[in-house]
């Protein structure tokens, strides 16, 4: 389980997060929303303790991110970025790094630098590369955001059928279609400090949804009112 409690995190005087809790049992997929600025970077952050805060995060294990950013290396192909990522035996990670590739649908871009991408594409070299280096809790920040909607749909049904049933992924997202499609759980933050305003779980598994159903455009509704709040 990953067990945030009584998280504090200031920014230049301002107080983003005091005394926030949060627990998310392991396996779960948890999508979060909020309005800009209000604290769900900073609290992938925390969780994958790259910034400095109070209180106590445990349980996150091995730690994978999906920045919003690709940040790929330039001097590097598509395939060399995975590979260098997952380090270790040569052999080993170049058929862990294309098996991650072809999940994403990229696997012909593979000798491709950086340079001579889409941003799509390099969105989706960033998801292969953070399911080829597995871990115990995968933090994404808006990793679907540069797609259209019909690759978009197409990378989140492989997301669902890639994701290892024993992560825990962290998701932040402005777009509720997305929650709606891969979500365990939503949560919506905010206020000053940031805490959670909404929460709340999809019993529909993932990979039966049709995102037209009744009982998840209610949760639409509900979501949309929780942002509006």
């Amino acid at each position: 389980m990953l067990d945030i409690k009584d998280l504090c995190v200031s920014y230049g005087g301002q107080v983003i997060f005091d005394k926030f809790n949060l627990s998310i049992e392991a396996g779960q997929t948890v999508c979060i929303l909020g309005r800009s600025g209000c604290g769900k970077t900073t609290l992938l952050h925390a969780t994958a303790r790259l910034i400095g805060y109070g209180g106590s995060i445990s349980g996150q294990g091995r730690v994978s991110y999906v920045f919003q950013q690709s940040r790929l290396l330039p001097n590097l192909t598509v395939l060399g970025n995975i590979m260098y990522a997952l380090g270790g035996d040569r052999e080993s990670a170049e058929q862990a790094a294309m098996f991650a590739l072809s999940a994403m649908g990229i696997a012909h871009i593979k000798d491709k630098y950086p340079a001579k991408i889409s941003g799509g594409e390099a969105g989706r070299a960033a998801l292969a590369r953070a399911f080829a280096c597995g871990g115990d809790t995968l933090l994404m920040d808006e990793p679907f955001r540069a797609l259209d909607i019909a690759v978009k749909r197409g990378i989140i049904s492989r997301f669902i059928s890639t994701k290892f049933p024993a992560c825990t992924a962290l998701f932040v997202t402005h777009d509720i279609e997305e929650a709606l499609m891969c979500a365990d759980r939503v949560i919506v933050l905010g206020g000053s400090p940031c805490n959670v305003i909404f929460n709340t779980y999809i019993d529909i598994p993932a990979i039966e949804r049709d995102c037209d159903c009744a009982e998840l455009n209610i949760l639409r509704g509900d979501i949309v009112r929780a942002l509006i709040m």
